[in-house]
């Protein structure tokens, strides 16, 4: 009778070892699901974060274009001004200058 109960121990302890360790199989399985699908969210955020880094560049550079056209057109219409300011103080300074060898001077 000892024996029997000793062997349904025995049976019991080599179950409950089955199910021990199937169990640790299957969450084995689940943590490393777990971690190559945490990897591919990964390299997807990466991916994304890259896209929207290279969006965000090109657009600072279209700005940075616009911004340098409008810079590039206002230098030359200050450069315009300037060149006819310089046209009537030269017609003014070459009076001055006939007038002063005229003068004797």
């Amino acid at each position: 009778m000892i024996d029997k109960i000793i062997l349904e121990v025995k049976k019991t302890e080599c179950a409950a070892d089955k199910i021990i360790k199937d169990a640790n199989d299957k969450a084995e399985i689940i943590i490393d699901n777990a971690h190559k699908e945490s990897d591919k969210l990964i390299e997807r955020i990466k991916e994304e974060a890259k896209k929207e880094g290279k969006v965000t560049i090109e657009k600072e550079e279209n700005f940075a274009r616009i911004e340098a056209d409008n810079i590039i057109k206002k230098s030359e219409r200050e450069k315009e001004e300037l060149g006819k300011k310089s046209l009537k103080n030269i017609d003014e300074a070459v009076k001055m200058v006939i007038k002063k060898v005229m003068e004797g001077k």
